[in-house]
């Protein structure tokens, strides 16, 4: 898997309250949790000592898993402001703000002052072609100062792997998984893609379950 191959994926297409589309929801925060992403995330946006971003946007932010794995510490002196098309959840923390909308109109419609300073996504990026990812970074040279992001990791490894998994995931879940890692990323890529300026810096690492991660700051 040389390439980038991008198949839409079913979740996508299915409403919301549909059996199998609910049904798969739990089949990702099961994924997720067997992969560590969302505690991975947790542990970034709140590392102690950094003098990085206390403010935070999840772009992609679905039905809010990130609050459930931070501390209760960390929820008091950390915010996160979540983006994504469906509603804001009902227990997403009532002083953290919601944008239901398009990524991109809701990033170049923010003030900066209201602009938190980092942005993370978790399973996310790996949906978009090259030239959405290469607007994204154009965004975020403008407008944030880290980035954490988790995505699949594109070896064909990891695709068999992920057969592992068939007897306790449905259909849609099934279809989706392959999907993705066709669509995922390897080191050396996702900064490229995204056409991150010189002032960046990042580092990139790739898990035995198969999460890409890559974590970006500037000064």
């Amino acid at each position: 898997m040389k390439e980038r191959v991008l198949t839409p994926e079913i979740l996508d297409s299915l409403p919301t309250e549909d059996p199998k589309a609910r049904r798969s929801r739990r089949d990702l925060a099961f994924i997720n949790c067997l992969m560590g992403n969302y505690a991975w995330l947790a542990r970034r946006m709140a590392a102690p000592g950094l003098e990085g971003p206390r403010a935070w946007m999840e772009i992609g932010a679905g039905d809010g898993p990130v609050r459930n794995v931070l501390s209760p510490s960390d929820l008091e002196r950390l915010s996160v402001a979540g983006v994504d098309l469906a509603p804001r959840p009902e227990a997403w923390p009532p002083g953290w703000a919601w944008h239901r909308g398009d990524l991109f109109e809701v990033l170049r419609d923010l003030d900066p002052p209201e602009t938190p300073e980092g942005v993370a996504a978790n399973l996310f990026l790996h949906h978009f072609q090259d030239s959405q990812l290469r607007e994204l970074g154009a965004l975020m040279n403008d407008r944030f100062a880290r980035a954490l992001f988790v995505e699949p990791a594109r070896y064909s490894l990891f695709r068999i792997l992920g057969y592992g998994l068939f007897p306790f995931i449905n259909d849609v879940t099934r279809h989706d998984l392959q999907a993705s890692v066709s669509a995922g990323f390897r080191p050396g890529e996702l900064g490229g893609i995204l056409g991150l300026d010189a002032s960046w810096q990042w580092r990139e690492s790739v898990t035995s379950l198969g999460a890409y991660r890559f974590e970006a700051w500037r000064e």
